[in-house]
């Protein structure tokens, strides 16, 4: 795999080819719609609600969460997310990609 070359766009532009990323699954989209019709998720929510495996659900939060899209945290021994409110204007610029579906 070649080299990204972030160093060569913008700021804006990495960020939008990184949201873009987030968004250009499906399952990461219905884990975005979700969460942003509750305050908290964890993975057995998850499970309920889209019927992916423990470990493919995994997979597509942390790489939102590595978008900063949302953070993690424990309630107990128990592992959530939640939206990060820092980033409700990206959550925004996103949000066309759950609520626009027929």
């Amino acid at each position: 795999m070649g080299a990204k070359k972030k160093h060569i766009f913008t700021y804006e532009t990495n960020r939008n080819a990184e949201l873009g990323l987030v968004i250009s699954a499906s399952a990461r989209i219905e884990i975005l719609e979700y969460l942003d019709n509750h305050q908290i998720m964890n993975i057995p929510m998850l499970e309920q609600f889209i019927r992916l495996h423990k470990k493919t659900l995994n997979h597509h939060v942390n790489l939102i969460e590595r978008s900063g899209l949302i953070k993690g945290f424990y309630l107990g021994n128990t592992y959530f997310w939640s939206k990060n409110e820092d980033l409700l204007e990206e959550w925004d610029k996103i949000r066309w990609a759950f609520t626009t579906r027929g």
